[in-house]
């Protein structure tokens, strides 16, 4: 009798068990997260997608031992919608959080203030990484990692405007493989700043890993919030000061383009094969492979900002415009209704839609210097329910009211940026 009733006590907590893990998973955050950032006073804001100042702020509050972010610049103003953000970075340092943040050389002057204060608090660590001085491009990736277990990257700049003034797409990834492998990364540059020897870096770069990194031949599995397994793994630039065993974007990207059957969607803030920065030329890679999708018969629609309308990026993209299967059209937002706000009220976002089953997002911009000497960083994911998210929110866009079709016998006018 004892025997039978121990096995029936053990099968009631194996019972048990059970149901707290499948209770757990259910209420657990989804492996895998789109965001969104939405001006103010416009048609945008995908329903069910998370916004930026939300998410930033959950995962803040929620960090345990480690905050790392990397980013391009911090641009705050007294009572905007990142103070609130950078409060609550603060305020975790203070309760013992270790907080590092790795920022770009170009643009320091414009984050003095935000660091100054924010070096003031104990728990925070700040350092410089000089990009234009090794590659000569600039930090322009923006993610944060939360304890070694989570993720943020996307286009969103630490910047107020990112939050309610620009159209920002970003990701929200919940596993510790993948945030391991964005940590990796971040230690690289982390030390590249306080040791900016490239020589000497390029030598640590080809140490192999100490754990399983997340790569486009291993990827991780995660789960969303609509119950699909999806697979994803990150991707950076440029290949000389990221560990030889991540995977970089420029090829990653070519590949997804390549595999495109029916229908690919891009909307990047600005697109171009000539070189602007670094030496002059023509960059064949991302052209060629949009070029030959669209002679395939794969339907291309790309979405810019008008900041893309200056030469010769316009003229660029009228030679994409002209060919049969290629659709270009340009974004022009409205005024905020509190009148002219410098560098905002423009579409930001980098993300790609491959048919209804891959998606890109990434912090750069597509032309040469962003793959090539610039530090960015992107996830891709194969799975039909982000596909679909971004699919619809690029569909918004592709049939409002603030795009344009580029006709190429069309002179059009950049607008006023600053």
């Amino acid at each position: 009798m004892k025997r039978i009733l121990c096995t029936l006590a053990l099968l009631l907590c194996s019972a048990a068990s059970a149901h707290a893990r499948s209770v757990q998973a259910a209420t657990a955050q989804p492996g895998f997260q789109i965001v969104e950032s939405v001006p103010e006073a416009t048609i945008y804001g995908q329903p069910g997608v998370p916004r930026t100042q939300a998410v930033w702020l959950q995962m803040i509050h929620g960090a345990q031992h480690r905050i790392d972010i990397a980013a391009f610049y911090i641009a705050e103003k007294p009572n905007g919608p990142l103070r609130p953000v950078l409060d609550a970075l603060a305020a975790r340092a203070r309760a013992g959080v270790k907080v590092r943040i790795l920022i770009d050389q170009t643009f320091l002057k414009d984050s003095t203030p935000s660091l100054d204060r924010l070096r003031k608090v104990p728990g925070i660590q700040v350092r410089v990484l000089p990009v234009n001085k090794l590659t000569g491009g600039v930090l322009h990736a923006k993610y944060m990692v939360i304890d070694g277990r989570s993720v943020f990257v996307g286009s969103q700049n630490w910047d107020w405007r990112a939050l309610t003034q620009i159209h920002e797409i970003g990701a929200r990834i919940v596993d510790p493989r993948f945030a391991q492998t964005f940590d990796a990364v971040f230690d690289f540059d982390w030390r590249l700043a306080a040791d900016p020897d490239l020589p000497k870096a390029t030598r640590r770069a080809m140490r192999p890993p100490t754990f399983a990194p997340a790569t486009e031949q291993d990827p991780v599995l995660l789960h969303t919030a609509q119950g699909e397994t999806v697979t994803a793994f990150p991707a950076f630039s440029p290949p000389a000061l990221v560990p030889h065993w991540v995977s970089t974007e420029q090829p990653a990207l070519v590949r997804m383009i390549e595999r495109a059957q029916h229908v690919f969607r891009l909307q990047v803030m600005t697109l171009s094969a000539i070189r602007h920065y670094g030496p002059r030329g023509w960059w064949p890679a991302i052209d060629n492979a949009l070029r030959d999708a669209a002679a395939r018969g794969v339907q291309v629609r790309i979405i810019v900002a008008d900041w893309a309308l200056r030469e010769p990026m316009q003229s660029y993209l009228k030679s994409l415009a002209a060919l049969p299967g290629i659709t270009v059209k340009f974004s022009r937002l409205p005024l905020s209704p509190q009148g002219f706000i410098p560098f905002a009220r423009v579409e930001h976002a980098k993300y790609a839609v491959a048919d209804d089953r891959s998606v890109y997002i990434g912090t750069g911009n597509w032309e040469w210097s962003y793959f090539n000497n610039t530090v960015d960083a992107s996830v891709f994911v194969h799975g039909s329910s982000p596909a679909r998210t971004l699919a619809a929110i690029f569909d918004r866009d592709w049939n409002g009211p603030y795009v344009t079709t580029l006709q190429p016998g069309t002179n059009y006018k950049p607008p006023r940026i600053r």
